[in-house]
């Protein structure tokens, strides 16, 4: 069909207007058709979300939000937004997204087809996407696309030692770091899915590490999860035929660490650009992730639905519950003295005697806490807690918050200026404390490996104050 032709009676059109040339893709209730747009006599895109058994409200979410991020995207990289509608027809309910035609195959379907990429191809390629990404993750709120892989990177008109032009597709996953949902869902594709999405939290390293594991299969020829790995490290080196310093970097950008990968999209163009200039990747303080210290009581839990920490009283000589037993004995020495002070009972006398008791029976606690008492920390998919217990009673100090409140982790000082490790959901404090002034002190070294695995299963950063 040329530009001028008459549409073909026998090929269906979609809101009178756009005419299905041919289906692009299918799966579990969706459908991508090429169209041509009979007012701009435009090839387009047509995504099709249908009702039917595979419906679901959380899909239609999606959809909406791809339509709507779309809408707001502006790049020569990305499909542009035309039109979005709904679809009422005898063959297919349900809603339409349109957006302009990439003509480009995928790198998926060229690499099927025998093509291979040279080590200056891949980084060509890498600094392409890393250049849209920086676009995306510098909007605000930042925008994480959540599925880069190879299928979802096109590539067109190459010529010479040109890898061509880069086109990044399909935003049905994307996220924007300002959204928050008391559901999490877990968006991309195996393989490519860095571990802080498995917890259903996304950052703008997140696609960093997608983006490295999908070159990670071009210097390889293997799919990233049939590749060996070591502590969630992916092991391709030993398949892989390229320089050292680049094979770092894509170390640096598949870090299953969050806080140890390359920061930014930005700081990943630069290391890349400068390979000799190490200041440009961050490094860590030592080769190994601060493990558990040899006779630490404090006992961890944790697999992909929650984590808890587990931490003991210090015991019966720890310098706060001495300190405690001290006052404790001073008072009940002073109580007996109390009636030489007052001729015979009053209501000041009586209420001295009743301050005294409370006082007398609130240390009397402090000091069975100190001995007997229990902290734990726990966090899963819906919430935060901190729990305090003595024998059976429990108390929640602070109360406890929603998971997509969690905003921080951080490194700071308490009241007494000690060490301490704080989680921070919305304005509420979560503390791990250290120093002999608090019932349930973790050591510096036993702080260190909570904030490693803290920041590991939350996919956050350490910060300081």
């Amino acid at each position: 069909m040329t530009s001028r032709e008459l549409p073909d009676s026998n090929q269906e059109i979609l809101l009178e207007r756009y005419q299905v040339q041919q289906e692009l893709g299918k799966k579990a209730g969706r459908r991508s058709l090429l169209a041509r747009d009979l007012q701009t006599l435009e090839l387009v895109v047509v995504k099709i979300l249908s009702f039917g058994n595979e419906f679901e409200w959380n899909d239609l979410k999606l959809f909406e939000r791809e339509a709507e991020t779309l809408k707001a995207l502006s790049h020569p990289a990305i499909p542009r937004y035309l039109n979005y509608f709904e679809l009422d027809s005898p063959n297919s309910k349900g809603f339409a997204l349109v957006q302009s035609y990439i003509p480009a195959q995928s790198l998926e379907a060229q690499l099927k087809a025998g093509r291979s990429f040279s080590e200056e191809e891949v980084k060509e390629l890498a600094k392409a996407i890393l250049e849209i990404l920086k676009y995306l993750h510098g909007r605000q709120p930042p925008v994480i696309h959540r599925d880069i892989k190879p299928s979802n990177i096109l590539l067109t008109n190459r010529s010479g030692n040109s890898v061509g032009e880069v086109y990044l597709v399909d935003f049905g996953s994307v996220q924007t770091i300002a959204r928050r949902s008391s559901t999490i869902i877990v968006m991309g594709t195996y393989g490519y899915v860095p571990p802080e999405q498995f917890n259903g939290r996304a950052i703008p390293g997140s696609d960093l590490y997608s983006l490295g594991a999908t070159l990670i299969y071009l210097v390889t020829g293997q799919h990233p999860a049939d590749l060996p790995q070591t502590d969630l490290r992916l092991e391709f080196e030993q398949v892989a035929n390229i320089n050292p310093t680049f094979s770092s970097w894509l170390r640096k950008m598949t870090e299953p660490i969050a806080n140890q990968r390359l920061t930014s999209a930005e700081d990943a163009l630069q290391a890349l650009n400068k390979p000799g200039n190490t200041s440009q990747i961050p490094r860590i303080q030592s080769n190994l992730p601060p493990r558990k210290p040899p006779g630490s009581k404090i006992v961890l839990i944790k697999n992909a639905n929650s984590l808890e920490i587990f931490i003991s009283p210090r015991g019966f000589f720890s310098q706060r519950t001495i300190m405690t037993l001290i006052i404790f004995l001073l008072i009940l020495l002073f109580i007996p003295v109390l009636p030489i002070f007052y001729a015979g009972i009053n209501i000041f006398t009586l209420a001295s005697l009743i301050l005294f008791s409370s006082i007398v029976i609130l240390l009397f606690i402090y000091t069975f806490i100190g001995i007997f008492g229990k902290k734990k920390l726990c966090i899963n998919r819906q919430k935060i807690a901190l729990i305090y217990e003595l024998f059976g009673i429990k108390r929640l100090h602070p109360s406890p918050s929603s998971r997509q409140d969690i905003l921080r982790l951080e490194r700071s000082k308490d009241t007494y200026n000690q060490p301490c490790l704080t989680i921070w959901a919305a304005t509420k404090k979560y503390d791990i404390l250290t120093g002999e002034l608090h019932f349930f002190p973790a050591t510096p070294p036993e702080l260190d490996w909570l904030a490693y695995e803290l920041s590991d299963w939350l996919g956050l950063p350490i910060t300081k104050e």
